[in-house]
């Protein structure tokens, strides 16, 4: 009985969150998957992008401290993370 009152203030919230556009589609999408399908999937999927994400922010730390520093090189790699992170 409990859990499933706790369900349906998670879909409430999360519907609210979709309301107010801080979710999309595709945030329902992956959560469809760890509902039903592959929970380890979604987990997966969310390392690889800390992992990327990680990796480009070191790069991008690394040309920043460059005493020549190629802005088109920073904006090229802070475009992608805001890629990945749209995904």
């Amino acid at each position: 009985m409990a859990l499933s009152i706790l369900k349906g203030l998670l879909q409430g919230y999360v519907q609210s969150l979709f309301d107010e556009g801080i979710v999309d589609d595709q945030f329902f999408q992956i959560h469809t998957l760890k509902s039903e399908e592959e929970p380890e999937h979604v987990v997966q999927l969310i390392d690889k992008y800390f992992v990327d994400v990680e990796t480009i922010l070191s790069e991008l730390t690394s040309k920043i401290d460059c005493p020549d520093v190629d802005f088109s090189k920073l904006s090229e790699l802070a475009h992608k993370v805001d890629e990945r992170s749209l995904r």
